[in-house]
């Protein structure tokens, strides 16, 4: 049987360890529709969630559901099981496009298309687009929070 040199035996564990090196984070974040916002991920069970967000700001039971809203420092997310869907309502999260809180309703509109669904309300506007939503300020025509879900419900109220 062959002998292998030390050192080239410890180069190449090295070699082997450097690629199993630390897991890709998604703590970017990033608003991707229907599946995340940063590290949390529609799906996501809530052990999961909670192991790495930690304690909640707070928790607010959803009326006639078993879930849960949970707020954490600029976003909601609710969840039973796992997590259904995640709202945002701060300028650090952004669409691959840069669409974020404050955007102007058109630019959002111009980047995703024209909406499933429409609904408005005398003080905000809901725009639709299936797997993520834009809640509008109706006064000033910036977006005031995005969610994301797998599927939105907005065009079923």
């Amino acid at each position: 049987m062959p002998r292998i040199p030390f050192f080239a035996l410890l180069a190449s564990l090295g070699l082997t360890t450097a690629c199993a090196s630390a897991p890709l984070t998604l703590n970017d974040n990033r608003i991707v529709p229907g599946e995340r916002v940063g590290d949390v991920e529609i799906g996501m069970t809530l052990d999961q969630l909670l192991a790495l967000k930690g304690v909640p700001e707070r928790t607010i039971p959803m009326r006639g559901t078993a879930a849960t809203t949970y707020v954490f420092d600029g976003m909601t997310v609710g969840a039973h099981d796992t997590v259904y869907w995640i709202i945002v309502q701060d300028d650090r999260f952004r669409t691959a496009e840069g669409i974020t809180k404050g955007s102007e309703q058109i630019s959002a509109r111009a980047v995703f298309g024209v909406p499933d669904c429409v609904v408005s309300k005398a003080e905000s506007t809901i725009y639709d687009y299936g797997n993520i939503y834009f809640h509008v300020e109706n006064d000033t025509g910036r977006v005031e929070m995005v969610g994301i879900m797998a599927e939105t419900q907005n065009c079923n109220a």
